[in-house]
């Protein structure tokens, strides 16, 4: 894990606060302007993680577990049609 670490300043924003993140930070987890961050509030921290969709085979996969011994059953659909080799 590359950790790094510095200081941020808040910032007046409207009627918020604000900080500002390093560009370099950004870039190494390739984040940019309106990315979404989840937040969580522990131990009084604040844990920021990027937002990121699943990709649609992990979504598919979900759940699926490699090492399981799934059942399965050959079925017979009888002989060819046609050409076909079997």
């Amino acid at each position: 894990m590359n950790e790094r670490t510095g200081t941020l300043t808040l910032a007046k924003w409207g009627n918020s606060l604000s900080i500002r993140v390093p560009k370099k930070v950004l870039e190494e987890l390739d984040l940019g302007d309106k990315d979404e961050l989840f937040y969580k509030v522990e131990d009084n921290q604040i844990i920021l993680k990027p937002k990121r969709e699943k990709k649609m085979l992990e979504k598919l996969f979900e759940g699926y577990d490699l090492d399981a011994d799934y059942p399965f059953e050959v079925v017979n659909k009888g002989g060819a049609v046609g050409e076909e080799l079997y």
